[in-house]
């Protein structure tokens, strides 16, 4: 299980299934030009909840796979295949898509279902967290 700390207390947990990855930061940091030698940070923990057997890289065995088949990570269909199992990107992604449909309903509906949704506070608390979201838009560095 994977949990990134947000703000005020919320915490984004993500359970890693067979074939999932953790780290996606990382391979953002391999491919980026002009490269930085500092480690990027990250607020993510892994937990394991069960006994289970995985496989790790390091930060420079990753580094030194990014460096020779830099060509392999051009691939598009790559792109959207790390962005889909990032759980930043998923956060990021189910945030805003909450925010549209709810700004959606608003508009569509008139006055009487946005004043309801004002009285939970709800609202507020969502625009707050997609303004912060929409600021720190991951960064894959695959483009």
């Amino acid at each position: 299980m994977s949990s990134q700390n947000l703000s005020k207390g919320m915490v984004a947990t993500s359970i890693l299934e067979p074939g999932g990855f953790l780290g996606d930061e990382l391979l953002s940091w391999c491919l980026r030009r002009p490269f930085m030698d500092r480690l990027p940070a990250s607020s993510a923990t892994f937990t394991c909840v069960e006994s289970t057997e995985a496989f790790g890289l390091e930060a420079n065995h990753l580094r030194y796979i990014t460096d020779h088949f830099r060509y392999k990570f051009a691939n598009e269909r790559l792109k959207r295949t790390a962005r889909y199992y990032s759980s930043n990107w998923r956060t990021w992604a189910a945030v805003n898509i909450q925010l549209a449909w709810r700004r959606y309903m608003t508009r569509s509906r008139g006055p009487a279902l946005n004043h309801v949704m004002e009285n939970g506070g709800n609202e507020r608390r969502l625009r707050q967290y997609a303004a912060m979201f929409m600021s720190l838009r991951p960064h894959d560095h695959l483009e």
